[in-house]
Formats: structure tokens, C-alpha cells, sequence
């Protein structure tokens, strides 16, 4: 189809072109069929067309109506609708080309391409294992000259919105989602990740009651290597403030400061959240709800809500520890500490997750020693079906696929001050982040390497012969002490001094005599120059 054919819809047909979402040879083929029928349509009329005919989504057509037909495909992505604002950036329905299957992709400013790379270790790190309540970072990468990551999309409704809603949630309920969100937590920390951001809005829920955790992996990006993180400052900024309603008091101190100790924090200020309908902190400004979470005790949560058993105010007190070490010892712990508040399963408002299950094998007051439908202690990492990861054609590097077996928990990374001698980055053990991979192209070189040329600025070593003319009986060479293993070029510095030593032990005298001349050879020198000035 040629240009002068198109009418008053030329600049309609040609934004849509450039778009990528529909190839060139389908579009001149439907939009030559609707103008042949209306010869003088002008471009809304065809993007209505478009859209009843299913080419197009309104959300898409508005975007170009408006001359927006850019950022519409990003990488594998193809943006559907927009479902919400976030403070880091966007929030997009999309479908991937890959695998057809819909996530969720966050739309933020650009920054390096080398901050990709540090994303991408998250994404890697939730390959390992799955979880109900876990939602997994799927991917990251830059198109269109935006950053984009993306998540599987789930359906339900936020526990903030419930709550604005319906008020607070009775305590059976409340237990519940505590209990999944515990459980999520718990095999996320055993493979050294943490949320960073646990808060209301960020807890979604299900038609099957299942809780699921949104925006797991943007707190660790949150707290990446400074100079090196993904999110811009602004976005870093808006991240924090956005979340200092659930911010943990050494999160507030410092904000790259996100552990699991502070996801426990979060996660007792969405329970008291839940039980009582209001925030810990409801009132004053964003310093003075500072100042709280660091100083001042919240108003009780039975003085709110009578009807909360004693013991679970308790647990959430606890949670809200404002020292680290005064929670739980893991989430795992917190999970038994929740169990025997869930009460009847089946008088929970909103079912039993996986009620048909469950209500199948005729459960009635609760005796076993776990929930039906979600993983106990002894197997945290039970199974859920998600959309498989799209190849990002922006060269993201693929996401391992999940065991088909039970997965063994690792060993949490005991925590450990930063070093200031490895430059000012913050010591990934400290916020429980996985250890880079070898072949990992993002890696940090070892601080003890030696920069290139060290070698050559090195002293150079005196060697025999060079304080005396006259000929030494050749030393009896020992054999040198055993080095440390160290770096190589360190290695021939060490061994060049182990030589060096027993030859001066065994030449004393003579290495002695011949300092003596040179001393008096040099005094001769300066005062025969003094007399003839």
C-alpha cells in the first residue's frame, strides 16, 4: 500500500508501523480492507476498527493516537494495558513474543548497561527455587532506552486495598496471610535473598486466598553497589519514602541496610497493619514517622481491636523488636510461632487456599501440624506452576529452570561488617545477597590482585656482587621457607627475599668491609671536592 492512499490516516498508519506491534505485511492487508469500505475514515475511526477487531488494545490505541508509539515493545515484551504507578516508575500488563504467557514489567529511567548485569545476579537467584507466596524476578533489560524488569502477572487485590475497603481483617484471617508471607520469607532467606520492601500494597491476594509477595528483588537493587545501582536516585528516593510507613529503624539509619531481620520488622508492621486498620505510625510528617520507628512504642493493638488474642499481639510486638536481635530467629520460627492462631481452616472468610484439597480430606478444627495447600517447616520449598521465562532479546542471559525435586535449603550467610578496605561497596554478606557467580561478567575483582604492571614499579632487589669489587666464595644456598599462598607476582617478591637472606647470613664480614670502603671512598671524595673549591 502506498503512502498516498492512506488519507487522513497516514500518520496514524505510519506511528503504528514504527510501534513493532503489528508486522508490516498483516497491517497494509487490514488497514487496505477497512479504507477500501471507508475511503475517507480519519484515524480514530481506524484505531477503533483496530481495536474491535482485536489487532489492537485500547490502552495501545490511545498511546498512538497521542503520538506515543514508542516504548509499546520492549525487548520480548509487548505492553497491554497499564495497571498502576509505582514510585520507581510504570507498572504494564504485557505479553511476551516468547512464550505468550502475561507479566508484569516495571518501566524505569535508563542508566548503564553494566547495573543491568548486577540485576541480572537477582534474576539467576530465583531460579533456584519457587514458592506460593513468592512472586519471581524474571528478568531485566534495557530497550527502547528504557530499563524494563519484569515479573509473571498475578490477579487479585492488593491487602491494602481489602483493608481500605473492608477495615481490619479478623485475627484467623490475618494469621493466615502471615503464615504465607513467613513461609515465603523463610525459603527466600535460606537462599540469601531477602524482600527489602514488604508493605501493604506490595501484598497481593488471590481469588484462591493464596498471599503473594509483589516486587520481590527491587529492595536488593535498592542497596547494590553504590555508584552501581539500577534505580536512579530520584526512584531510590520515592522507593523509600513510599515504603517508610513499614521501613524497619536500621533501614531508616541506613538505607542500604535491608536484611532479613528487617523484612521481620516489615512484615509485623503489615500484620499490625491488618489487625488493626491503621499503619504503626498513622500520624505526622515523613521525619517525625521516622523518629517513631526509631523511639516510640505504636498504640497497643488490643486497644484497636479487642478481639485479637493476646498471644498474637505478642507475636507481632515481637516482630516490631526495634533492635534486630530482640525478633525472631527466622522466619521459620515466626511460622510456629502463627500456626495455632489459624484456628478452624475452614472458618477463615475467603477459604482455605486450595480449598477443594483441603476440603476434600474433610478437615475440620485444625490437628495437623502444618496448613494444608502451603509447604511445613521440614519442605519450605514446595512447588507452584509459573509461566516459564521468556529469551529476552535484549541478551539477558536465560534463568535456570527449578529442580524438578525437593530443594535443599542453603545455609544463610552469616552476617559480617563491611570492610572499608574494598572500596565503599556494602558487603553482599551483610544483606544476605548470593555470591556472584564465577564466570559472572559483573563479578568485583579480588581486592588482593595486583593491577597490571605492578610487577615492573616493584623495587628492584640488590644482588651480589654490587657492594664489592673483589670475587666472594659462592654462598651455600638454603633452602627458603615456605611461602603463603598468595597472588603470583607477590609469590616471586616473597621468594626473592627468601633467597636473599641466608646469602647476607653467610657473608657478614665480607658484605661489612666492603660497606666500610665505600664509606671511606665516599668521604675521600667530598673533601678532596671541598679543598679545590
Amino acid at each position: 500500500m502506498v503512502t498516498s492512499d492512506l488519507g487522513a490516516c497516514e500518520w496514524f498508519v505510519w506511528d503504528l508501523r514504527r510501534s513493532g506491534l503489528i508486522d508490516r505485511g498483516p497491517l497494509d492487508q487490514i488497514v487496505g480492507e477497512f479504507l477500501k469500505r471507508n475511503p475517507r475514515a480519519e484515524a480514530p475511526s481506524l484505531a477503533e476498527f483496530l481495536v474491535d477487531q482485536g489487532t489492537l488494545t485500547a490502552f495501545q490505541a490511545e498511546r498512538l493516537l497521542n503520538g506515543k508509539s514508542q516504548g509499546l515493545v520492549l525487548g520480548p515484551y509487548v505492553l497491554l494495558d497499564a495497571i498502576g504507578a509505582g514510585s520507581m516508575g510504570q507498572v504494564y500488563k504485557a505479553s511476551s513474543k516468547n512464550d505468550n504467557n502475561h507479566y508484569a514489567v516495571k518501566v524505569l529511567p535508563r542508566r548503564s548497561m553494566w547495573n543491568v548485569r548486577l540485576a541480572r545476579r537477582q534474576v539467576r537467584s530465583f531460579g533456584s527455587f519457587t514458592h506460593p507466596a513468592v512472586v519471581p524476578f524474571v528478568d531485566v533489560g534495557t530497550a527502547g532506552g528504557l530499563h524494563y524488569l519484569a515479573w509473571p502477572l498475578v490477579e487479585g487485590t492488593t491487602l491494602e486495598a481489602i483493608i481500605q475497603h473492608n477495615g481490619k481483617l479478623p485475627p484467623n484471617q490475618v494469621a493466615l496471610y502471615g503464615v504465607q508471607i513467613a513461609q515465603g520469607l523463610t525459603i527466600a532467606h535460606q537462599n540469601n535473598l531477602f524482600h527489602g520492601l514488604v508493605k501493604p500494597s506490595n501484598v497481593m491476594i488471590g481469588s484462591d486466598n493464596q498471599a503473594r509477595m509483589l516486587d520481590f528483588g527491587i529492595g536488593s537493587l535498592l542497596v547494590e553497589n553504590e555508584g552501581e545501582s539500577l534505580v536512579d536516585t530520584m526512584s531510590t528516593a520515592n522507593t523509600l519514602t513510599s515504603g517508610l510507613d513499614c521501613a524497619s529503624p536500621e533501614s531508616i539509619m541506613e538505607p542500604t541496610n535491608r536484611t532479613p531481620a528487617g523484612d521481620q520488622y516489615s512484615l509485623g508492621c503489615v500484620l499490625y497493619y491488618a489487625l488493626t486498620g491503621h499503619v504503626p505510625f498513622p500520624e505526622g510528617s515523613a521525619v517525625e514517622k521516622m523518629m517513631a520507628h526509631q523511639t516510640k512504642e505504636p498504640t497497643p493493638i488490643r486497644e484497636l481491636a479487642p478481639n485479637v488474642p493476646p498471644g498474637l499481639e505478642e507475636i507481632v510486638q515481637r516482630l516490631m523488636a526495634k533492635a534486630p536481635e530482640g525478633r525472631y530467629s527466622g522466619c521459620d520460627e515466626l511460622v510456629e510461632a502463627l500456626e495455632p492462631f489459624l484456628g478452624d481452616l475452614n472458618q477463615i472468610p475467603g477459604g482455605i487456599p486450595g480449598g477443594s484439597r483441603a476440603g476434600a480430606a474433610g478437615l475440620g478444627n485444625r490437628s495437623s501440624s502444618h496448613m494444608p495447600g502451603l509447604p511445613g517447616r521440614s519442605n519450605p520449598g514446595s512447588r507452584i506452576t509459573l509461566p516459564n521465562k521468556p529469551s529476552p532479546s535484549s541478551g539477558a542471559r536465560p534463568v535456570p529452570k527449578p529442580q524438578s525435586g525437593p530443594v535443599t535449603p542453603n545455609t544463610p550467610i552469616p552476617q559480617s561488617p563491611r570492610s572499608t578496605a574494598s572500596t565503599n561497596l556494602p558487603g553482599r554478606a551483610s544483606f544476605q545477597l548470593p555470591t556472584p557467580d564465577e564466570n559472572d561478567t559483573g563479578a568485583v575483582a579480588p581486592i588482593n590482585t595486583p593491577p597490571a604492571g605492578a610487577r615492573s614499579a616493584l623495587p628492584k632487589l640488590p644482588t651480589r656482587g654490587a657492594t664489592s669489587a673483589k670475587p666472594e666464595p659462592k654462598p651455600v644456598k638454603t633452602a627458603p621457607p615456605p611461602a603463603p599462598v598468595i597472588e603470583e607476582e607477590e609469590a616471586e617478591l616473597a621468594d626473592a627475599w627468601a633467597e636473599e637472606v641466608p646469602e647476607r647470613k653467610n657473608n657478614t664480614g665480607a658484605i661489612g668491609l666492603a660497606a666500610i670502603a665505600i664509606v671511606l671512598m665516599i668521604a675521600v671524595y667530598i673533601g678532596a671536592t671541598m679543598l679545590m673549591k
